[in-house]
């Protein structure tokens, strides 16, 4: 499966409801991880196919929602959250 379609399935999954009590997560972690998954959709939008688009640009649509929920988040620590993409942005480019 190409990185796109896995891409794809990925956000058009649908999930399980939340049933209360403390989130799971750390919004600073999921942040960064939408991010790099925002960034690697945006380069390959011009490489697919017209109808792929279509999708990829739904995708990115639900990531830049995801992404704006997480900045928003009472536990973002948004310094933390920039140096760990920093990174993880330099260990992709090896």
């Amino acid at each position: 499966m190409s990185k796109v379609k896995m891409l794809i399935t990925k956000y058009n999954v649908p999930k399980a409801k939340f049933k209360g009590g403390k989130p799971k997560f750390d919004p600073s972690k999921k942040w960064v991880e939408y991010s790099l998954d925002l960034i690697e959709a945006k380069s390959m939008l011009q490489a697919v196919d017209f109808v792929t688009r279509f999708d990829l640009l739904k995708v990115i649509t639900k990531i830049e929602s995801k992404i704006y929920y997480h900045e928003n988040h009472a536990d973002f620590d948004f310094r933390s959250a920039t140096n760990d993409l920093r990174s993880a942005r330099k260990l992709l480019r090896m």
